[in-house]
């Protein structure tokens, strides 16, 4: 009642002004040009400023806002940002010319009002800001990407004749739509605008291949041994090498296994050592020969598992324990085998060497028709050709008598290798998988041209049997005077002997190589 009774007063105090001023209290407020007391905009108190005092009041208040932190959190660990450089701001506003207008519009009493409410109530002009969603959704995927974890397939590997399963292992990786939604929610309806402490969002990665997709993988479906039975010791620890390096390797459907990358380095730090290898076609220490018997028995034992062969090339020469069209050489760079794993089912390589054999095993999914289906592999030779004429190096130093194959001749061959598949015994088909040329090589030989001279005979003076019992009996017999006998390697070395009582089988092993001399900086062809 009391307030109504005061209203009423100051209407007719109004009333009364009006008549006697005028528009005078009209031009007084306006040229005051200050914001009305209660007047807020978002959280700033803008009463009783000018308008260029609440501009700045409003900036400064802005940037606090954008210099507030954003923390995402993701287990333990945190990454951070502030809000501006997530391009939050606010959109441009007439809040303060609105605080302006307050109690310039309408006749006196409605002006006088308008400012005794605002003073005794208040009023708050929001501001509107937005977020760069493009900015968010980057830093999201660029700070908590280091967060992920890839998935781990399951393995397999061979041990002691069983097979051995590992399990997968879920990954993670960060939801960065997830998270941006919640940065963005949050801050446009519940932010108190103070610092941000967000969860953000990771999701489970389930890998391709899962245990019970590798558990399929328990059939050998290709083998294949060769013999190094007369192999000297080098070469031989060579391959049981390359059969360690190799062994219990794993390649995923898609995967493209290589040879080379699995053996290399050929140094005696991997496991190698000196074996006769090729260059410019003669017979040199190498460490490492013996790694291509490695990937020619690997590469039967792929064909019959009838994997996709990617690369394959043959050796420059023939060799011995393989037919044609059916080795597999490695040298170098250029030079390797790389085949692809064309099933649905991971690939386990098991190699081993034992009693002077190495053997391949592939195990993978067998889905073949191993009843009453068969595959054989047939060698087709195009042509061939004779060796040249020996090459024969003399030795002055050794008697005309001696003669030594330092290296046998060799034919040369074009070839075919056709892949034969019979269903229920009849032949169904016929495919050609390799086409190899190995080059002719002349036979090396050492010949002596030293000529001996014939021993001058010696006069002995003619002594009684007294006198040389007399000699016996003053010198007593040290040996000096033993008529000796030619040592076993002395006597082979003034005979001709055949090839085959000088080289020895594992002589001709590390001979059965072919090596051009611009192959040098590559590297050695091993055998």
């Amino acid at each position: 009642m009391k307030r109504s009774v005061t209203y009423l007063y100051a209407v007719i105090v109004l009333s009364i002004s009006t008549v006697l001023f005028g528009n005078h209290f009209s031009a007084y407020a306006n040229e005051n040009n200050t914001i009305p007391k209660g007047v807020f905009v978002d959280e700033v108190d803008v009463g009783g400023m000018t308008a260029k005092e609440a501009e700045t009041a409003i900036d400064k208040f802005v940037n606090e806002l954008k210099s507030k932190e954003l923390v995402i959190r993701v287990d333990e660990d945190t990454v951070s940002t502030t809000l501006g450089d997530m391009g939050y701001t606010n959109k441009n506003s007439n809040a303060i010319e609105q605080a302006l207008e307050i109690g310039t519009s309408g006749n006196l009493i409605k002006r006088y009002k308008d400012l005794k409410d605002v003073a005794h109530e208040g009023i708050r002009y929001p501001l509107e800001f937005t977020l760069d969603e493009n900015r968010i959704r980057e830093f999201v995927s660029r700070e908590l990407s280091k967060f992920n974890q890839e998935p781990v397939n399951a393995s397999v590997s061979r041990k002691d004749g069983k097979m051995i399963y590992t399990d997968h292992i879920l990954g993670r990786q960060v939801d960065a739509d997830a998270t941006v939604l919640s940065i963005v929610d949050t801050i446009e309806n519940s932010w108190d605008r103070n610092n941000l402490l967000i969860d953000g969002y990771m999701e489970d990665v389930t890998p391709v291949y899962t245990r019970d997709v590798v558990e399929k993988c328990n059939t050998i479906i290709g083998s294949f041994s060769t013999e190094y039975a007369d192999s000297a010791q080098g070469r031989a620890a060579n391959l049981a090498n390359g059969a360690k390096l190799i062994n219990n390797s794993v390649f995923y459907p898609g995967e493209v296994f290589s040879g080379y990358e699995q053996l290399a380095p050929f140094t005696s730090s991997n496991g190698y050592y000196v074996a006769g290898a090729y260059s410019k076609g003669r017979v040199v220490d190498s460490v490492g020969g013996g790694a291509c018997q490695v990937t020619t028995t690997l590469y039967n034992a792929v064909l019959k598992a009838e994997l996709e062969i990617v690369e394959r090339q043959a050796h420059s020469m023939t060799i011995s324990y393989v037919s044609l069209s059916r080795d597999a050489a490695i040298a170098g760079t250029y030079k390797d085998l790389k085949f692809k794993n064309n099933t649905d089912v991971p690939i386990l390589i098991e190699a081993y060497t034992k009693g002077r054999k190495i053997t391949f095993n592939i195990w993978g999914h067998e889905t073949r028709d191993v009843d009453n289906r068969e595959i054989k592999f047939e060698t087709r030779v195009l042509s061939e050709t004779p060796p040249p004429a020996d090459v024969v190096t003399e030795d002055p130093t050794k008697p005309i008598t001696y003669r030594k194959v330092t290296q046998s001749a060799h034919r040369g061959y074009r070839t075919e290798l056709y892949k034969v598949v019979y269903e229920n015994g009849v032949e169904v088909s016929r495919t050609l998988i390799n086409t190899s040329s190995y080059a002719p090589a002349p036979r090396y030989v050492t010949v002596g041209t030293m000529v001996e001279e014939e021993p001058e005979d010696i006069q002995e003076p003619v002594t009684d049997n007294k006198d040389k019992e007399e000699d016996k009996k003053e010198k007593p017999n040290n040996g000096d005077n033993e008529e000796k006998e030619p040592k076993e390697h002395e006597a082979d070395e003034t005979k001709e002997t055949s090839l085959d009582e000088i080289i020895d089988h594992d002589d001709q092993l590390e001979r059965d190589i072919y090596w051009e001399p611009d192959w040098d900086e590559e590297g050695l062809e091993d055998e």
